[in-house]
């Protein structure tokens, strides 16, 4: 009993008073010395997956819909005469038809589902291609920037696919073209605004296209 009485008493300091309290879920938490400005972010849990698109929030499922809408707009539109056409290694001629394929696998839309790895530069390419490109403009009615569409179609030059002035490559795709907007076919996807690893992803179909697997 006289030793228990000669114990020292711990005093634990620690009080909690004039704390910040986190509600909610907090994951991978970082907690602040006394002072510091706090801002919390709650974690609620899993929620739908949405793009924002002119204010309103867009569902996955609208997002296939509209890019199922921007593609059948855009092939409509390829129209480059036989002689501007290559060969694949096979010597069989590049057809429009398999130019509009091209174009949907490159972009995810075709019959067979992309690679993991390529998704996200897919899913950034379409963010220029029909939401949001600094310094260009969408024509009245339509859904795609021009500039994005025939920067891509200007890779499609480069690689041997298909070949004419930029100019008249401009006009079989968009018949009002002006000079100004050809040099994008010059331009190809060099501008920086396109991700990295978009001429990977472009070459992986045109590679394929080239052995005719398509």
């Amino acid at each position: 009993m006289e030793n228990e009485q000669q114990q020292p008493k711990i005093i634990n300091h620690n009080e909690m008073q004039n704390c910040n309290v986190f509600m909610g879920d907090t994951y991978g938490g970082i907690f602040p010395l006394p002072g510091a400005e706090v801002h919390i972010t709650q974690n609620i849990g899993p929620q739908k997956k949405s793009t924002q698109v002119s204010g309103e929030a867009e569902t996955q499922e609208e997002r296939k819909m509209r890019k199922e809408a921007v593609m059948k707009a855009i092939g409509k539109r390829i129209d480059f005469e036989q002689r501007m056409l290559g060969y694949d290694v096979n010597r069989k001629r590049i057809t429009n038809e398999r130019i509009e394929t091209l174009l949907r696998r490159c972009l995810g839309m075709g019959t067979i589902p992309p690679r993991d790895s390529h998704r996200a530069v897919m899913e950034q390419v379409w963010v220029l291609l029909m939401d949001e490109r600094n310094q260009c403009h969408k024509e009245p009615g339509e859904p795609y920037f021009r500039q994005t569409v025939l920067n891509i179609i200007g890779y499609f030059v480069q690689k041997g696919l298909i070949s004419g002035t930029p100019f008249d490559i401009a006009r079989c795709v968009f018949s009002d073209a002006d000079v100004s907007l050809a040099k994008n076919v010059s331009r190809g996807i060099s501008s920086n605004v396109f991700p990295n690893l978009t001429d990977q992803l472009l070459d992986y179909y045109i590679n394929q296209l080239q052995h005719g697997e398509f």
